[in-house]
C-alpha cells in the first residue's frame, strides 16, 4: 500500500479537503449534533460545540502524525460551503469508508460523488485491492450509496458503535479493485 496522507479530491461539484479547526462550527450545527444524522452512525450526537472543535483537534494533528489517516470535508467546489465528511479508515479487515452529510444535502447525489472520488482515489494512488462498506440494516439511503458507487452487497454481520455500548445488525458490501479482479477476497466484514 502507498500511504500518502489525506490530500485534496475533487469531482464535478466537490472539493475534499483536509479539515481545519475553523470547522468546528459548522460540523456541529451541520451534522455532528443532528440526531437525525447520526442516528444509524456509530457515534452519537455530539453534545456541544466544545466536544465538535476536541475532536476536530484530534483530526487536524492526525493528518501530520499519520501518514494512513484519511479524513475528509465535503465542501461544495463553487461556493466552499462544508457539508459533511467521509473518510477511509483502516480496519482489522481492510479499509472502509465512512460518510456523514447534513441534512440539506441529502438526496442529490454528493455522497455517491464523494465515495466515488475516495473508491477512486483508495484504488489509483493507495493501491489498495478492496474496500468494504457497511450500513445498519435499517438505513436504506446508506445502502443505495454504496450500491450507486458500485459495492455489491455480501452478507449481514454484527456490529457494534465505536463506544461498544451498542450493538446493531449491519449490511457489508464490498467492492474489488478491478486490477485485483481476478482474486476472490470472500467475505471481509465479519465484526
Amino acid at each position: 500500500m502507498n500511504n500518502c496522507g489525506t490530500v485534496a479530491l475533487t469531482t464535478r461539484r466537490l472539493l475534499l479537503r483536509r479539515f481545519v479547526p475553523e470547522d468546528a462550527d459548522t460540523m456541529y450545527q451541520t451534522w455532528a449534533a443532528d440526531p437525525e444524522v447520526t442516528r444509524y452512525l456509530r457515534w452519537p450526537p455530539h453534545a456541544s460545540p466544545a466536544e465538535t472543535a476536541n475532536i476536530l483537534r484530534g483530526w487536524c494533528f492526525a493528518y501530520d502524525e499519520e501518514p494512513d489517516y484519511y479524513n475528509w470535508a465535503i465542501t461544495l467546489k463553487e461556493s466552499g460551503t462544508l457539508i459533511g465528511s467521509i473518510s477511509l479508515l483502516a480496519e482489522s479487515v481492510g479499509y472502509e469508508p465512512g460518510y456523514a452529510l447534513g441534512r440539506a444535502y441529502w438526496h442529490q447525489g454528493y455522497a455517491t460523488e464523494a465515495l466515488c472520488a475516495v473508491i477512486e482515489f483508495a484504488f489509483d494512488a493507495l493501491g489498495l485491492p478492496q474496500l468494504y462498506c457497511r450500513h445498519e440494516a435499517p438505513n436504506l439511503g446508506s445502502g443505495r450509496v454504496m450500491e450507486h458507487a458500485g459495492f455489491v452487497y455480501d452478507h449481514d454481520a454484527r456490529c457494534k458503535s465505536f463506544d461498544h455500548k451498542r450493538e446493531f445488525v449491519c449490511r457489508c458490501y464490498l467492492l474489488q479493485n478491478p486490477l485485483y479482479a481476478n482474486q476472490n477476497p470472500g467475505a471481509v466484514c465479519s465484526h
